[in-house]
């Protein structure tokens, strides 16, 4: 499946339970109007689409790890909503982590659908875009407030390597993996795979 957008992103919720992340996903989907669906198993090689015009949502979720559970969602648009949503669903703390390319990154951070911090190195992303909190940031992470503070101190650089360095002061794997990615057969080096759930849900 060839990619229609450069957008790697995925919500990561504070959790070590899967099964609690499928059904808030569900739960969540089912009041936005969508209802589950089960699709045979076996390549993804539907033609290329926008994901964001779709009446069927796509999402891979993944095992627990270190404490996460990923959510990996086809549609980039629509997922910035979803992390509050989900959030407050779980009663869990979430962070969404995406890129576009080598141009943007950045994060939304939520508590039990409560808005915590965000960030994006390109403004028009999003509205009230602060510059990083890093004493809020260590409450849910591994990392320190010194350890985010000199992150954010010394630059960002580009931008799935900013990422990279930023999931892993929150010690969440699989970070820089993305739904067409996984979904098309590149999972090189990605964690659990064989546990991941496919989920697909389709508009009433």
């Amino acid at each position: 499946m060839r990619r229609v957008h450069d957008f790697v992103n995925a919500i990561h919720v504070k959790t070590d339970d899967q099964g609690a992340v499928l059904d808030a996903v569900t739960e969540v989907l089912a009041r936005a109007g969508f209802d589950p669906v089960v699709l045979a198993a076996g390549p993804d090689d539907r033609a290329p689409e926008d994901p964001t015009k779709s009446k069927v949502r796509h999402f891979l979720v993944s095992p627990a790890n270190n404490g996460w559970v990923s959510v990996f969602d086809e549609n980039f648009v629509d997922i910035f909503d979803l992390v509050q949503r989900l959030s407050a669903e779980m009663k869990a703390p979430a962070v969404l982590l995406w890129s576009q390319g080598d141009r943007s990154w950045g994060y939304n951070l939520t508590d039990d659908g409560r808005k915590v911090d965000q960030y994006a190195t390109d403004p028009n992303y999003l509205d009230g875009v602060s510059e990083g909190k890093p004493d809020a940031l260590s409450e849910y992470s591994e990392g320190t407030a010194e350890n985010f503070q000199k992150f954010f101190d010394a630059g960002k650089g580009m931008a799935r390597g900013s990422m990279r360095v930023f999931a892993k002061l929150f010690g969440i794997r699989n970070a820089e993996s993305d739904y067409e990615d996984l979904a098309s057969g590149d999972q090189e080096g990605v964690e659990g795979f064989d546990e991941f759930v496919q989920m697909t849900f389709l508009k009433r």
